[in-house]
This record gives structure tokens, sequence and C-alpha cells, in this order.
């Protein structure tokens, strides 16, 4: 009885951890038909940074 509790416990907890990896790769995903009001994904912020890292000034 206390390995099925266990395992309850392991399936509900990597549930919750996958569900939660999937809101936030598809909250920070580039998508091709977002608004160009707001842009949520994290990438264009990182070519800004790599961008001014590379440019000589």
């Amino acid at each position: 009885m206390r390995r099925f509790v266990y395992c309850k416990v392991v399936l509900t907890t990597s549930l919750v951890w996958v569900l939660v990896d999937v809101f936030l790769l598809l909250y920070f995903s580039e998508c091709n038909k977002c608004d160009n009001k707001k842009d949520h994904s994290l990438l264009p912020a990182l070519r800004d940074i790599l961008y001014k890292s590379t440019t000589p000034t």
C-alpha cells in the first residue's frame, strides 16, 4: 500500500513539472502568429544582447 502512495506522489509531481515545462516553452517560444504589440519571446532580447556584445564600440 505504501508503494502505491509513493508511486502516486512521484507521478503527480512529474506531471506537474511537465505541465510547468510545457507552459514555459509555449510562453517563451517564438510563434509565427504573435501580435507585434507584445512580444513574449525571450529570443529577441537575447539577440539584442548578443548583437551589442559583438559589435565594436
